[in-house]
């Protein structure tokens, strides 16, 4: 390439930065990272688009970034508009993404959701603007994203990182040993880099209108991708196994036909399914019935019918571990467990073991601020909140045997499932029990059902995926899908889980590479907030 080449190159991009026709193209851009977000995850389900994503967004803030217009406005109108992009790609991305919430929480609800994913989004790209220019920028923009899950996965309330690019490549068997080894984190981090990189390397190469070496990228780019390629961590070994039966009794349809009285339907369902599968197949070890599998607290007279469901199950099959939802000890009124009970031949009369949810989901389960927010209509639907469970735990199903629990939206937290894996003795299974019911026909069953792939990756434990609606499945620690299930069909689902011996580096480290995000974010902020304190100062000073 001739410099007269790199030349015209570099003042055709210049024209664009900053420029209204750039601004155009930015938000343009910003839309494509929005619609490749989505189409990364069910119901598209296309996990290379995934690696555009980054590119897309780096490229929305470069064009819309210095010079013309952008020059003459003030530090927070600039700030304001050089993140646009990254904006319009979250309310495009995530709305696209969760628009199953609008059923069970409304569009207010859901659009709040929406807006707060946006934020963080927006937030990202706002920190990581003022450096493009510098050589590591491929990492250092990946290191902030990955930052950025970790901490919309806490802040507001108990956070909400649905939509982390790490499960949309559970189909990909080449970052099973990264995933391993770095969790969810780690592989959201090669995917965002790596592609910064490649991408970043190639227009550097071609427009030439990089202050740095334009092979820098591309040497990252390589090592990226040589690095994923040497790590060759196998799953644990195994020492025996469970005969679990998971069963899935909704079949309830509930936007298209009503049922006089859904708790007992749905939990005589679960009885008699049970009752079948023992006496065609025999006891298994461990059966599993989903969240919400007896949907009232069977304590209270006019329902304990259903805790006699479930005692004659139990008798029948040995050991029952069923999600449960009971009223609250202190405030029966307003509070509400939302638990998984470990019941025996015993029956309900003494149950062997509780596990409360350490989760609840906002707006869903519980609502912040009840008091200023009533007046919004779709949160009659949560007249009572679910209280946190106190810690991690673990059930004992045998001798020398524990299976981890978690309950619907807790697939979503890898430390969570990592503790409760370690709680005691080491879990040798996961139950991700799980309603859904409340999402339709969407494609919420499969995003959800990619957390516990990725979760089963992480940990290198088999997952009892059971839904009470669907898709129940087994999943494998390769993160592969066993006898997944139909949505909304009465359906058993049976086989030999191998239980787990050992820990995955995962288990060892946990996500270090999610704390190690974070803290580049907030250095980043920091930075940001001393620039512009300094920047403030000097213009006093004039």
């Amino acid at each position: 390439m001739t410099r007269e080449d790199i030349a015209r190159r570099r003042s055709t991009t210049g024209v664009l930065r900053g420029s209204a026709l750039g601004l155009t193209l930015g938000l343009a851009l910003g839309l494509a990272a929005g619609v490749a977000l989505w189409a990364a995850h069910p119901p598209v389900g296309a996990e290379f688009v995934a690696f555009l994503v980054g590119p897309l967004l780096v490229a929305a803030m470069r064009t819309v970034s210095g010079g013309g217009p952008l020059d003459r406005m003030t530090p927070v109108r600039r700030d304001l508009v050089a993140t646009s992009p990254a904006l319009l790609a979250g309310i495009v991305g995530y709305g696209a993404m969760i628009a199953w919430l609008i059923a069970p929480a409304g569009v207010i609800g859901w659009a709040l959701l929406v807006l707060i994913q946006a934020l963080w989004l927006g937030l990202w790209a706002a920190l990581v603007a003022p450096h493009l220019h510098r050589a590591a920028m491929p990492l250092l923009v990946a290191a902030a994203w990955v930052g950025m899950d970790m901490l919309r996965g806490l802040v507001p309330m108990s956070g909400f990182s649905w939509g982390a690019l790490a499960y949309s490549q559970v189909d990909v068997a080449w970052f099973v040993p990264l995933g391993r080894t770095l969790g969810a984190s780690g592989v959201t981090f090669v995917v965002v880099a790596l592609s910064v990189a490649l991408v970043d390397g190639l227009i550097g190469m071609w427009t030439g209108d990089r202050e740095d070496p334009p092979r820098a990228p591309l040497v990252q780019a390589v090592g990226l991708a040589l690095a994923v390629t040497l790590v060759t961590v196998g799953a644990p070994a195994t020492q025996g196994s469970l005969d679990v039966l998971a069963v899935q009794g909704n079949d309830i349809e509930h936007w298209v036909r009503q049922d006089a009285d859904p708790p007992r339907t749905i939990t005589g369902n679960l009885h008699r399914m049970t009752l079948e599968a023992v006496r065609d197949q025999g006891a298994p070890d461990l059966v599993v019935w989903p969240e919400s599998a007896i949907d009232r607290d069977p304590a209270r007279p006019a329902w304990r019918d259903l805790g006699v469901l479930a005692s004659e199950a139990a008798a029948e099959a040995g050991l029952l571990v069923a999600g449960v939802s009971l009223d609250g000890i202190d405030d029966p009124a307003r509070e509400r467990i939302v638990g998984a009970w470990l019941v025996g031949p015993e029956g309900t009369s003494e149950v062997r073991d509780l596990y409360i949810k350490r989760r609840p989901v906002p707006f869903g389960e519980y609502v912040p601020a009840r008091r200023w927010l009533s007046w919004i209509p779709a949160l009659d639907q949560v007249p009572r909140d679910a209280v946190a469970g106190a810690g991690a735990q673990a059930f004992a199903v045998a001798p020398g045997v524990t299976v981890a629990v978690v309950i619907c939206f807790e697939t979503l937290f890898s430390d969570l499932v990592r503790t409760n894996v370690l709680a005691g003795q080491d879990a040798g299974v996961i139950l991700a029990i799980t309603n859904d019911a409340s999402f339709e026909r969407s494609s919420e069953p499969d995003q959800h059902l990619a957390q516990s792939r990725m979760r089963a990756i992480e940990t290198g434990r088999w997952v009892v995926h059971a839904a009470l609606s669907g898709s129940s499945a087994f999943v494998d620690p390769e993160g592969r899908v066993h006898a997944a299930t139909d949505l909304f069909t009465q359906a058993t689902i049976r086989r030999d889980v191998p239980i787990a011996v050992g820990r995955t580096p995962f288990l060892v480290l946990g996500d270090v590479v999610g704390i190690a995000g974070a803290a580049v974010l907030l250095l980043l902020a920091l930075l940001a907030l001393t620039d512009g304190v300094m920047r403030r100062t000097r213009t006093r000073r004039r």
